[in-house]
């Protein structure tokens, strides 16, 4: 089995790279001259999420929930992890609209796309809340407030989003979550 791919392989592959092939599984093709055995979708898919081409990424998203809890790699966890940490707002928007269609009700178990980690222990509303991203907080928390128990999760130094947002002297996205956490249990 020959597994040797081209640094643009992804640029060649789009055609592949839909959500009726990516359903599909494997890829098998000759793509200008390189071989490409057994592609699997998800590393299809981590590779457009790497190279920021999330026009290819976004329907799969919203069509299959196992892409949701993807880990692109360790240290930078899922495509929302991506997506969050470039400051990109409205596709955080358009991810968790996915994530939120799949899971229903559901969002708020243990084992939401929400609340997967990064190798830090590290949610999105983590990296939001670091970044100083209110926007993006806003997205993931709900615009009632109606996934705030996010802002309990602990990473693995056990800090929380506020924790985080303290730690980073983000000012304003700390009194936003400190604010929605007063009903709750948080500790700092």
């Amino acid at each position: 089995m020959k597994n040797t791919v081209s640094t643009n392989v992804y640029d060649h592959a789009v055609v592949e790279f839909g959500p009726d092939r990516l359903r599909n599984g494997r890829s098998s093709k000759t793509i200008e001259g390189t071989e490409v055995d057994n592609v699997d979708k998800f590393s299809l898919f981590r590779g457009c999420v790497l190279e920021g081409r999330w026009e290819y990424v976004i329907p799969v998203y919203r069509n299959d929930s196992a892409f949701h809890k993807i880990k692109i790699n360790e240290s930078r966890g899922t495509a929302l992890h991506v997506a969050v940490n470039d400051g990109k707002v409205e596709l955080v928007n358009t991810l968790v609209g996915a994530i939120l269609e799949h899971e229903g009700r559901e969002v708020m178990r243990g084992e939401s796309a929400l609340r997967s980690t990064n190798e830090r222990g590290d949610t999105p509303l983590h990296l939001a809340a670091s970044r100083g991203f209110i926007d993006v907080c806003k997205y993931i928390i709900g615009k009632y407030g109606e996934r705030k128990d996010l802002i309990k999760v602990k990473n693995n130094n056990g800090e929380t989003p506020i924790f985080r947002a303290v730690l980073t002297c983000q000012k304003k996205t700390f009194v936003y979550l400190h604010h929605l956490s007063q009903d709750l249990d948080v500790p700092l």
